[in-house]
């Protein structure tokens, strides 16, 4: 039994390490600041101002977070490359 719990407990930790680990964060707004881009909040790649890890939606993304989104699937990443903003153009 005591197993059985061991074994669930680890798993459930190991999946929210690996969710928080591909979700945004404020830490990724002080990287594109620190790459020098003009990041200054969340809307930088969000069309909401505060997104919720539960309730996060590709549609809610703009231009520069679903760059980053299709960047992250196309390199199989865990994460986003916050410094392949660089890379990033805004359409006209």
């Amino acid at each position: 039994m005591r197993l059985v719990v061991c074994v669930i407990g680890g798993a459930i930790f190991a999946t929210s390490v690996a969710v928080g680990a591909a979700l945004a964060s404020p830490q990724m707004v002080a990287a594109a600041k620190k790459a020098g881009l003009p990041a200054t909040n969340c809307q930088y790649c969000h069309t909401e101002a505060a997104p919720k890890k539960d309730t996060f939606k590709p549609e809610a993304l703009n231009d520069r977070g679903k760059f980053l989104l299709e960047d992250k699937k196309a390199r199989n990443l865990k994460a986003v490359d916050v410094s392949k903003l660089k890379e990033f153009t805004e359409k006209k």
